[in-house]
């Protein structure tokens, strides 16, 4: 989803990309050279290329084994490396919405002891963990190698063009066929904020962060649109973008479970999170221009208007029972 972006962010800016992927999705483009590797034969990978690189951008890192086997292999090959991380690092994330807080500065993880092993409930505990290891290594064992190490945070979910991830398409969908939007007592009671970050501004923020030497050679990002927005207010924007109006209706989460547009017993829909994070360290040090709300919403939309143009995701072929459902 970043990739959308940003490669062509680094082309425009002239330089000379090399691209590694396991190739799923072939890149054919002037000023872009494509090479098919496996990150887990990263010495063969690094063999695959030749020369010095000024900067070499990892969006993929997930573990801090990660960062060391890329670091080895490209040893003494490369000045700056700009790596993606995510919000979801900070510690308080879930409870945050209880009671009065303020918005997660970069400082608020910083990672100055070893990261202990924690009780790893589910996929995403294990995701959470594995960054924050990662980050910590970053800090700490990676300007060994001579290099200069930038992260880059963006907020909890990420939004725009070129993805299947449902977070967006979720709420575009319902919205753009003019039917009402469900969402649990509880999003009325505490709506707390939605703030997200778009995929052009996280490409814009890394392609930034390639020309910025970081102080001290370690810097870390807070990466997202600088708007505060309630669950309704979202709702509604993406109803302006699709040229419908979007009727929210709200019931109790357990009588939505057992309606007849549950799946499995249980009616998922991908709120944002109810936090705030603080996104003017990377706005004043990269020099930043957020993308409007709007603008992306609508961006996006046409995208997933395209991209479901034949043929709905499974989550979605309930919605005929929802349009329809009375609220007894």
């Amino acid at each position: 989803m970043i990739g959308y972006y940003l490669l062509s962010l680094l082309v425009t800016e002239g330089y000379d990309v090399v691209v590694m992927s396991r190739g799923n999705r072939s890149i054919i483009a002037e000023g872009i050279t494509h090479v098919k590797a496996d990150r887990r034969f990263m010495e063969d990978a690094a063999a695959a290329v030749t020369g010095h690189f000024d900067v070499i951008i990892d969006n993929v890192a997930y573990s801090s084994s990660h960062a060391e086997s890329l670091c080895e292999a490209f040893k003494g090959r490369f000045q700056h490396y700009v790596v993606t991380s995510t919000a979801f690092v900070y510690q308080g994330i879930e409870t945050a919405s209880a009671g009065p807080s303020r918005p997660f500065r970069e400082e608020d993880a910083v990672f100055a002891k070893p990261v202990s092993d924690e009780a790893v409930h589910s996929p995403h505990d294990q995701y959470v963990f594995q960054k924050r290891r990662l980050e910590y290594w970053l800090r700490r064992v990676a300007p060994g190698y001579g290099v200069n190490v930038t992260v880059i945070r963006p907020l909890l979910q990420i939004v725009g063009p070129n993805t299947e991830d449902a977070r967006f398409a979720w709420f575009w969908l319902r919205v753009a066929d003019g039917g009402p939007v469900w969402l649990p007592e509880d999003a009325r009671l505490h709506a707390g904020s939605c703030q997200l970050a778009f995929s052009g501004d996280v490409a814009q923020a890394i392609a930034k962060a390639v020309t910025h030497s970081p102080s001290g050679g370690y810097a870390v990002y807070n990466v997202g649109q600088p708007e505060l927005w309630t669950y309704e207010e979202y709702i509604h924007a993406l109803a302006r973008a699709a040229g419908t109006t979007a009727a929210v209706c709200y019931a109790p989460r357990e009588m939505l479970n057992h309606s007849p547009f549950a799946l499995d017993g249980v009616y998922r829909l991908p709120l944002p999170y109810r936090v705030a994070f603080d996104v003017r360290a990377a706005e004043l040090a990269l020099e930043l221009t957020w993308t409007p709300m709007d603008h992306w919403i609508e961006e996006t939309g046409a995208w997933m208007n395209q991209f479901y143009k034949d043929a709905a995701p499974e989550w979605y072929k309930l919605r005929p029972l929802e349009r329809e459902w009375p609220l007894k």
